[in-house]
């Protein structure tokens, strides 16, 4: 038997799982808009950084060719100007190493690549020296132990088309073969200057898949933390409706004990508690009237066996021919009328001559007890008997028959009230 604690834990555990359930709902929408919509997903992932990837892999593949033998440093360097080196030759005897610094600019599409040298000598007297130092930039070759100072000697300067960044984004998709107008629309500008021949310098061939991974990696890892919410939302979701589920389970083994049919409409929009609880009431009254009728047709079932079996003994001892084939007619029918059967009855009672008239009107009262209480029936026996002493026998049994009529009419008529009860319940 559940209690009224537990159905009321069963109602706030109920609202609490429906709250996260259109939390989580509301939430997984909008991470799917997020995931799903491309232009709020490609806000989310931000602006596509074409140049730093192109730079990156430039330097990458550098730092490779060059087999790590010189630091490759990469800086973001939006205004930058990138000038022309015009500084004369140092000779080879005073150069001690090498430096590469890769700048770059989104805003000016362009990747500047300058060649430095670290010479035996001070250079801190020329114009152009720079100071690297060990925490510079992004640094994809051997790292600095310490402050170098260096001159630049040559400088490369790669302007790309916009056409050719267009088609490093993530949503284009590329058709193959090119025309020559297209192909012409892809070629990227470079500007030389330095104090050694152009041919000297490197050149870097980049692979156009690898390109469009490495501007979009930004945005698959977006997209990751997406797919790990929706899924993480989606099994919170299923635990969620297990949960639900298990306490639909509860409540109905609950209501069962009441006769009341849960249906899952019900379980999730209306109060369990109060629910129950009026369940509970029609149930204990549905209990209270059925246990009355019963007590009710034992009574009538009580004294329509012992009317009939004094009726059966009284039989052969009756001198009247048409009072016995009365009697014997209703004895016949065991389903009689029960009000013919109590008035044949005292009829028998009187013509074999009750012992006193107290005894009569016993008799005569014992057809009320049905339709009283105990105590109902106690103060009418004793007023009957006091009529019986004050009046006489006949006004006594008057009294009796009309008490008899006056209990009745009142059980017929709570019968009839109550039936418009039961049928709106």
């Amino acid at each position: 038997m559940a209690s009224a604690a537990q159905i009321e834990l069963i109602e706030r555990t109920k609202h609490r799982i429906l709250l996260a359930l259109w939390l989580t709902g509301a939430v997984l929408l909008v991470i799917s808009v997020f995931r799903l919509v491309p232009w709020v997903n490609d806000a989310l992932s931000g602006k596509p950084e074409y140049v730093r990837s192109l730079t990156e892999t430039f330097a990458r593949q550098l730092a490779a060719r060059i087999q790590m033998q010189s630091p490759v440093i990469v800086e973001h360097d939006e205004h930058g100007t990138c000038q022309a080196v015009n500084a004369p030759p140092m000779p080879d005897q005073e150069i001690r190493g090498t430096i590469y610094l890769l700048t770059y600019s989104e805003q000016q599409r362009l990747t500047c690549l300058t060649t430095y040298i670290v010479s035996a000598t001070d250079v801190s007297g020329f114009p152009t020296v720079h100071t690297f130092t060990p925490a510079e930039g992004k640094n994809y070759g051997p790292r600095l132990l310490a402050a170098v100072k260096a001159i630049p000697e040559t400088r490369i300067i790669h302007a790309y088309a916009p056409e050719y960044l267009k088609r490093l984004h993530w949503r284009y998709n590329p058709h193959f073969p090119l025309s020559p107008s297209e192909a012409a629309s892809l070629t990227s500008q470079s500007y030389y200057s330095g104090t050694r021949p152009q041919g000297d310098s490197l050149s870097i061939d980049f692979d156009y898949g690898e390109l469009r991974a490495e501007v979009a990696q930004r945005h698959r890892k977006t997209n990751l933390v997406f797919s790990w919410l929706l899924v993480g939302g989606v099994a919170l979701i299923l635990f969620s409706l297990g949960k639900l589920w298990l306490l639909y389970r509860l409540s109905s083994q609950y209501s069962r004990l009441y006769e009341l049919k849960l249906t899952p409409g019900v379980f999730l929009k209306a109060n369990i508690a109060t629910e129950l609880d009026a369940a509970r009431r029609q149930y204990f009254e549905r209990q209270r009237e059925t246990l009355a009728r019963l007590r009710e047709r034992e009574k009538l079932q009580y004294l329509r066996q012992t009317w009939q079996e004094g009726l059966r003994s009284a039989l052969p001892n009756l001198a009247d021919k048409q009072l016995r084939g009365r009697v014997q007619e209703c004895l016949e029918c065991d389903l009689g009328d029960l009000e013919q059967l109590k008035c044949l009855w005292v009829e028998v009672q009187e013509r074999m001559g009750a012992k006193t008239p107290a005894d009569k009107l016993n008799l005569l009262l014992e057809s009320v007890k049905p339709y009283t209480t105990e105590e109902e029936f106690r103060v009418g026996r004793d007023e009957t008997l006091a009529m019986l002493a004050k009046s006489g026998f006949r006004a006594a049994r008057s009294f009796a028959i009309a008490l008899h009529d006056q209990f009745k009419a009142r059980a017929r008529e709570m019968e009839e009230l109550e039936r418009p009860e039961r049928n709106i319940a």
